[in-house]
């Protein structure tokens, strides 16, 4: 009996991912509202800017290979309403399909790394800094999404040789991943980091005080990506809150697809109510 409610007490903490990924959806819920909704929406784009970086990591970081059948459908459906907001006309598949692709090619990415270690990163970051241009109108966030997706690999990779080394296991074939992985998710992090911000603003050419904010927070979001590790956060808070962490951590993209859905439908059906 002590073991069974050691069980349930274990399954209802909150997770570092919880706390993440709510970070998130509530810059994804800032930067849609700013997006549609508010005409001068510098500010409400540089914190909407937070949760890219953080959903294409955790695609990385991932192990599940099944691709939930939703995320196609919702990725149709919201690319449909996009392009009825935007009179017909071609605009890049959603992120849902963005991230389907990604958990695709995650397996094959893996064996690479593992195989070819610094050779097969090198080419892989490089062609993604090349076909940047060509990206942007295939997929949502272009080839910067998966330079995050990257480094959420090399980040749980470098981890599991850590965890090797943590519980006893002294392996050579565990110390060389763990060698080679620490500073390969590190300069992933920096690649990820320096072309998000520059394609970004790109993008929206935030005014100066806006990019250096940006710069601030894309830096400290990665620098938390480095850190993080999963498992119980340090950080519990009441059931009530916990309980809802718990619900975003485990329905994010379900929450984004309606947030967006709603936004663009008011912005079709009730257009004086947007920007």
């Amino acid at each position: 009996m002590q073991d069974a409610a050691t069980s349930r007490s274990t399954t209802q903490v909150v997770d570092a991912t919880d706390w993440l990924k709510t970070v998130a959806i509530i810059s994804t819920a800032v930067g849609h509202i700013g997006y549609f909704f508010v005409d001068d929406d510098y500010w409400w784009s540089v914190f909407g800017r937070l949760a890219a970086p953080i959903l294409f990591f955790f695609l990385g970081y991932g192990k599940t290979r099944a691709i939930p059948l939703y995320w196609i459908w919702l990725g149709v459906i919201l690319t449909l309403l996009e392009s009825w907001n935007a009179g017909w006309s071609w605009v890049a598949p959603n992120i849902l399909l963005s991230f389907a692709l990604i958990r695709i090619a995650r397996p094959y990415v893996q064996i690479l790394l593992q195989r070819h270690g610094w050779a097969a990163f090198a080419i892989l970051a490089g062609t993604l800094v090349a076909v940047l241009p060509a990206a942007a109108k295939i997929v949502d966030y272009g080839a910067e999404g998966w330079l995050w997706a990257l480094f959420g690999l090399c980040q749980r990779q470098y981890l599991e040789g850590k965890s090797a080394l943590e519980v006893g296991a002294s392996s050579q074939s565990a110390r060389e991943i763990t060698q080679t992985t620490g500073p390969m998710r590190l300069l992933a992090c920096l690649i990820a980091a320096v072309v998000y911000v520059w394609q970004e603003q790109k993008e929206f050419s935030f005014p100066q005080i806006h990019f250096v904010v940006f710069v601030v927070i894309t830096g400290a979001a990665s620098i938390n990506l480095c850190l993080f590790r999963r498992g119980p956060s340090s950080i519990q808070p009441p059931e009530a809150s916990a309980g809802v962490l718990r619900f975003i951590g485990r329905h994010t993209l379900e929450i984004y697809a309606i947030q967006l859905a709603a936004s663009e439908l008011i912005t079709k059906l009730a257009p004086d109510l947007a920007a």
